[in-house]
């Protein structure tokens, strides 16, 4: 290592370090020129930014983020902490989607420093934390380019990574404090039951007294959180968040193709985590065990999450992100063999991220992507009354034409219905029948969902809708059929609504960067 402090290390071992220091710091200038384009681009780069803000904006303007669903609002099934501060930075004048972005850069950093911090702290020294920060910031593009993204994964990463570093050094009270972040975690991401309780159950070998103490104030905290939230949302929180979800499928294939195809782009570093264990089980009993249970905890969340329906490439930031603690502590191991394979894996890891990054027309949008948008929205604000877009969040809201349910968060609560043609039987809403084995709260969401879309659309509530001939097309067949009746179809001479083509020089442009393809707009324009 490039230490004076260190003169047992060959010239070889210096120079590896040296190398590392150079691609980190390259990786951490990247990311942060990356995210300094992106960061203020006014509009989505991910197709579920704009709904998130507009979950933002309810918490803002002082509305319910847990409610029955409706034509104006289906609720996400994620926890409610981005949220939260997202509304904060509306209510302090920030628009929503820079908002969540200011917030997931905050959380990424705040994540890399963290790593960082935590390698210096087990290793002594400062170099491997330095290239741990790097390491962290150069799987920005295998991720996704997510780190910046108006998502909750950066805010749960850096949660979880909070607590488990707390339980380890924190002081007589770190047991309470690490319980309120691990609540907090959840707060920010479900997944945290997934990945902390491998934490308390590592501490169990180090510290009996502090894991117990930990698991009894998480379990009181999240305990009183959830209820809290239960008894504030008349239990439409609890719906959201645990009963929905646990109706959602299973990609099976994502069951080995997660080991088999997933993972390797971090196999280095979880081979040298793994040749870590082994290395220090028997000097440090305890901590080895504590250090293994935390990154198996992170493992196995991302795995669990990539086998969940809509479980895409960001989940792997999970695992990534403990990966990035273990396998530079592993590298400063200072035997013999361990000073050059240490380093040296840590460069072939460099490499394969840079490899793997995905395609760079995903990083920043063109010129079409943002003419695009700006003719949307300019349309948008020449209807009379509100406008529905559910492939496009936050459009609508920033025009001032109110605000729909998003596309996905309507998928999600449909995926609760029993199989048919598409992933699930659309007409079981019209049937009821066919949904007694589903909870009375999950047959109140869909009969509610039904009713008041039935009734917008009956009414003419929204001046516009716009679907997507790419994406969310179906919706169309969703408002016509199982709602208004089997004998409407849509465009026929009753039809509340009529079609229209938007004016766009180039509707396919309006694809984001990431996620679902929707595209091509057309509106279904309200008949006076």
């Amino acid at each position: 290592m490039p230490s004076s402090t260190d003169p047992q290390q060959s010239p070889t071992t210096r120079w590896l370090w040296w190398a590392l220091l150079v691609l980190a710091g390259a990786a951490t200038i990247g990311f942060g020129y990356a995210v300094s384009q992106r960061v203020l681009y006014p509009h989505e780069l991910e197709w579920m930014e704009g709904a998130l803000a507009d979950h933002a904006s309810r918490v803002a303007n002082g509305l319910p983020l847990y409610c029955e669903p409706q034509p104006e609002h289906v609720p996400f099934l994620y926890a409610p902490m981005l949220f939260w501060l997202g509304g904060l930075g509306m209510k302090l004048g920030l628009d929503g989607i820079i908002a969540l972005r200011l917030i997931a850069i905050t959380f990424s950093v705040g994540s890399a420093l963290m790593i960082g911090h935590w390698v210096k702290r087990e290793t002594g020294k400062v170099v491997p934390g330095l290239v741990a920060v790097g390491l962290f910031f150069a799987g920005y593009g295998w991720l996704a380019w997510w780190y910046d993204l108006a998502r909750n994964d950066s805010l749960f990463v850096f949660l979880c990574l909070a607590t488990s570093y707390q339980l380890r050094y924190g002081g007589n009270l770190r047991w309470l404090w690490a319980g309120l972040l691990a609540t907090l975690a959840l707060l920010a991401k479900q997944s945290a039951l997934m990945w902390l309780p491998a934490v308390g159950v590592g501490a169990l070998f180090w510290n009996w007294r502090v894991a117990v103490r930990f698991g009894l104030a998480s379990a009181v905290a999240m305990g009183a959180s959830i209820g809290l939230m239960h008894l504030i949302s008349d239990g439409w929180s609890t719906f959201y968040l645990f009963e929905m979800p646990s109706h959602h499928g299973i990609v099976g294939e994502h069951k080995l193709a997660y080991w088999t195809r997933d993972i390797l782009p971090m196999l280095p570093l979880f081979v040298l985590g793994v040749a870590g264990f082994v290395r220090s089980v028997k000097q440090d009993t305890g901590g080895a065990l504590y250090l293994a249970a935390f990154g198996a905890g992170g493992i196995a969340c991302s795995w669990l999450s990539r086998m969940h329906v809509g479980g895409f490439d960001n989940v792997m930031m999970y695992g990534f992100a403990a990966a990035c603690v273990l396998g530079p502590i592993a590298a400063s191991g200072t035997s013999r063999w361990m000073q050059i394979v240490g380093p040296a894996t840590l460069l072939l890891q460099f490499v394969l991220l840079a490899l793997v990054a995905w395609p760079t027309q995903t990083l920043l949008p063109s010129e079409d992507h943002r003419i695009a948008h700006d003719e949307l929205k300019g349309f948008v604000e020449q209807q009379d009354g509100p406008v529905w877009i559910p492939g496009h969040g936050h459009i609508a809201y920033r025009a001032g034409k109110g605000s729909g349910a998003h596309g996905q968060a309507i998928f999600d609560l449909l995926q609760i219905l029993p199989p048919g043609p598409g992933g699930f039987d659309l007409g079981a809403l019209a049937d009821t029948a066919k949904l007694t084995y589903l909870s009375e709260r999950a047959r109140s969401a869909l009969d509610s969902f039904r009713d008041h879309c039935s009734a917008a659309i009956r009414d003419r509530r929204f001046a516009t809708i716009v679907l997507e001939k790419e994406g969310t097309s179906p919706f169309e067949a969703l408002f016509a059929i199982p709602l208004l009746g089997d004998d409407k179809q849509p465009g026929s001479a009753d039809d509340p609504y009529r079609r229209q083509r938007i004016p766009m020089q180039k509707p396919t442009a309006l694809k984001p960067l990431i996620g679902f393809s929707a595209h091509s707009p057309y509106a279904l324009m309200r008949r006076e």
